[in-house]
């Protein structure tokens, strides 16, 4: 009896469908919330509000927070997965690049020049690298817009616990 293989190839993308994958097999339901333009919540103007308001703050920015904490996750997953991806290829490369030198006789690279040579003579690699970048980029803005949203969250909760200390303290 002979059985057949399909070899394919791995790729990040492929690593990241796996991950998600697994993630459906938790059996715990995708994160969803609302995430509509909220104008009438000011935040300016938080400290006027009144205890209704203020809830509808907390459930607002808690949902952006918990949401985006889960977006930036998946962001580090990829970015991640990406960065392995084009460490293998790029030791890969500089392997074949230095093993080729080597058979034709010619003085060893230093670290930059591999690089270079790398990345001048494998363009998927180079594309490998600026995908990487890119990655990074938006997971340090997404970063970013989430201590936003910690921050306008953790504002609000001091309020509401300052009201709350308050309204004991008089009673």
């Amino acid at each position: 009896m002979k059985i057949e293989t399909k070899q394919t190839t791995w790729s990040p993308i492929k690593a990241l469908a796996n991950a998600e994958n697994e993630l459906r097999t938790l059996n715990v339901p995708e994160f969803k919330t609302d995430l509509s333009d909220r104008d009438d919540l000011e935040f300016a103007n938080l400290m006027n509000q009144d205890n209704r308001k203020l809830e509808e703050f907390l459930i607002a920015y808690g949902g952006y927070k918990a949401y985006l904490e889960a977006q930036v996750a998946d962001c580090e997953a990829k970015r991640k997965a990406l960065e392995a991806a084009f460490e293998e290829g790029y030791a890969t490369a500089i392997y074949r690049i230095a093993e080729e030198r080597e058979e034709e006789g010619h003085k060893k690279l230093t670290r930059e020049e591999v690089r270079g040579a790398a990345l001048s003579r494998y363009a998927s690699l180079k594309e490998l690298r600026q995908e990487v970048i890119e990655q990074a980029a938006l997971h340090q803005k997404m970063g970013g817009v989430l201590n936003a949203y910690k921050s306008a969250y953790d504002a609000v909760s001091r309020i509401v616990t300052l009201r709350t200390y308050g309204e004991s303290r008089n009673n």
